[in-house]
């Protein structure tokens, strides 16, 4: 569940977006203003110095020398070597500038107009996209296709400009030219253009592994005959597999969906355990009959065709980001990813709604409601119990979130009516997005905040399809405890990056973590624990809170500034340790001096969210 949403104001997004992405045109419109100038300084300096010839040429009659003057200020030189003729009698460099000079301005020419063309057809699939789910899918697909091509086009184009611009803007300007940063330019430009390669043909990893357990007919003939009974009021046929596991959600699919080490194909259902135990039948019948609908309307059938579509986007995007020179191109894409995003929540939502209405129908609207309001204060009181376990600054013997959720989740939904952001809710979901809590309420005529709402909360429940599952209470145990000793693994793990430790208890658990290491160099010993670097060179060892600047720089020399009586500055020789100890020698200072600074970001969020609520 989650009650924040997007900020897609028109200024934010500008703000995010739009702006970013016209960077793409930065480089292409800089070319194009350069090397227009460039072409027009050359020709401008030899029309000077074909006009002093002719105005000195004695053997010129002035009605010649008039004729002769007129064409050079009329014709530039660059347009007078498109004549092979006249190109074959000039001197080859000049040849070679012109030509360079040329193709840069098509070039950047190229690049806009590609650019501008891309943004008109992008747009257009954008608003085409709203129209149904066959018209989303084709959009995004031709869409897929067409930035995929324009970004290594792009990374292609600019490259070359890049390097161009390197040398031909110094040597133009300032009348000399940098070989490294001619390199620099080349790096980049070879660097952007793997990227986008690698980007556009590595197959992205779109397993989608479920935790939970697969529950057979044989298994469960009761609770396979009762959802056979739910698709036949809905009219859908039945599910190939029933996946039970402890999430806070259900949902179904058609993507191949993998649990432990077998691939499952075919219609999906995933149900959750915990919360059918909190569910009246009556509830679940609504829960399940809003999930048999999406397959009556085709929506998970075009979420298996949309879903690998988002997830290459998603990894072409990670390459442009990581790429650097192609920051601009990953910005252009994002911003209309992000606007179908718009497109894909908004049929989302009404798909949501479709499935409510019938689910309302196949049961009723209370029931629904009710199965509505459980879920989303369950789901909330769960995250509730698992923050507070995991902002607990000492170590966790015992997990018992399950125990901690039975304890006190009746009395917590009685009063999860009164929490003003919960009307906003959405519940949580892999695939899909879902209308707030109060408008699919609304939509069935059951008003949010009402003694009618109220009531259903404060219904015990039967959890009647939970005892349909032989074996649930076992199955539900031991899925629980296998989830909460991940749990504690994990918040032991990141306990040591919380702690700028101050007690005994504290030090022994950053000092488990992070233990003192040696490393023998020619100079003398290094040591680096959780709070200091010592060195048999240095007068004394340097805190890691004194630290204000280190780096490595290009003779494999670590400097390392820090304020003690004023700014003091050591270093460390990583040449002088054995070959196969440099690494490890950077790697541990890297390590250790890197979870202070993540202790120091904890402390001072942690500082500020406490002064916020005492406010």
């Amino acid at each position: 569940m989650s009650s924040s949403r997007p900020d897609f104001s028109k200024i934010a997004f500008t703000k995010a977006l739009v702006l970013p992405a016209l960077l793409v045109f930065l480089i292409p419109v800089i070319s194009l203003v350069f090397f227009l100038y460039a072409q027009s300084d050359f020709d401008a300096d030899w029309r000077e110095a074909v006009l002093k010839q002719i105005r000195q040429d004695k053997k010129m009659t002035e009605a010649e020398r008039a004729e002769a003057i007129q064409f050079f200020e009329t014709v530039p030189f660059s347009q007078m070597l498109e004549n092979p003729e006249f190109a074959a009698t000039v001197d080859k460099d000049v040849r070679f500038h012109y030509a360079t000079f040329r193709w840069m301005i098509r070039l950047s020419a190229i690049s806009i107009v590609s650019s501008i063309a891309v943004v008109l057809l992008a747009g257009i699939c954008v608003l085409c996209s709203l129209r149904s789910r066959f018209a989303q899918y084709l959009s995004l697909s031709i869409s897929w296709h067409v930035l995929r091509i324009f970004g290594a086009l792009q990374a292609v184009i600019q490259g070359v400009l890049l390097v161009a611009l390197s040398f031909w803007v110094t040597a133009l300007l300032f009348e000399f030219y940098s070989v490294k940063l001619i390199i620099v330019a080349g790096f980049l430009a070879i660097g952007g253009v793997c990227v986008v390669i690698a980007g556009i043909f590595k197959k992205p990893n779109t397993d989608f592994e479920i935790e939970g357990e697969v529950i057979t007919r044989d298994e469960s003939q009761p609770l396979w005959s009762e959802l056979q009974a739910i698709c036949d009021k809905v009219g859908t046929q039945p599910v190939d597999q029933i996946i039970a596991g402890i999430d806070d959600n259900f949902f179904v699919t058609e993507m191949p969906v993998t649990v432990g080490s077998k691939t499952y194909h075919g219609r999906t259902l995933f149900i959750s355990l915990s919360l059918l135990r909190e569910l009246q039948a009556s509830e679940a019948d609504a829960v399940l009959a809003h999930e048999m609908a999406h397959f009556s309307g085709q929506d998970t059938m075009y979420s298996k065709k949309i879903s690998p579509l988002l997830n290459r986007y998603g990894h072409y995007l990670q390459a442009l980001h990581e790429g650097g020179s192609t920051l601009p191109f990953f910005y252009f894409i994002l911003c209309f990813v992000r606007l179908f995003d718009l497109s894909l929540n908004r049929l989302s939502r009404n798909r949501e709604f479709r499935a409510d209405r019938i689910a309302a129908e196949a049961t009723s609207p209370r029931d629904l409601a009710g199965a509505l309001l459980r879920i989303a204060a369950y789901s909330k009181y769960r995250g509730t119990v698992e923050q507070d376990l995991f902002e607990q600054e000492q170590a966790l013997e015992t997990v018992d979130v399950a125990d901690r959720i039975e304890q006190g989740f009746r009395s917590y939904a009685t009063a999860f009516l009164a929490d003003p952001e919960v009307a906003e809710m959405q519940t949580a979901h892999p695939f899909d997005s879902h209308p707030p809590l109060h408008q699919r309420l609304e939509a069935v005529d059951i008003v949010f905040d009402s003694d009618e709402s109220r009531s259903l909360l404060e219904t015990e429940a039967d959890g009647g399809w939970f005892q349909l599952i032989p074996g649930a209470e076992q199955l539900e145990q031991q899925q629980w405890h296998e989830y909460q000793e991940r749990f504690r693994h994990f918040h032991e793990h990141t306990l040591p990056y919380r702690f700028l430790p101050e007690t005994d208890e504290e030090k022994e658990i950053v000092r488990k973590a992070f233990p003192q290491v040696s490393f023998e160099g020619k100079d003398g010993t290094l040591e680096i624990d959780y709070e200091k670097v010592a060195f048999d060179p240095w007068h004394d060892p340097i805190y890691y809170r004194e630290i204000s600047n280190c780096q490595l720089n290009d003779n494999n020399v670590l400097q390392i500034s820090y304020e003690r009586t004023g700014i003091q500055k050591e270093s460390i020789k990583i040449s002088r340790f054995a070959k196969p100890t440099q690494e490890e020698v950077l790697d541990a200072f890297n390590h250790y001096y890197t979870r202070y600074l993540a202790a120091v970001d904890y402390q001072q969020q942690k500082q500020k969210q406490s002064e916020s609520t005492s406010v």
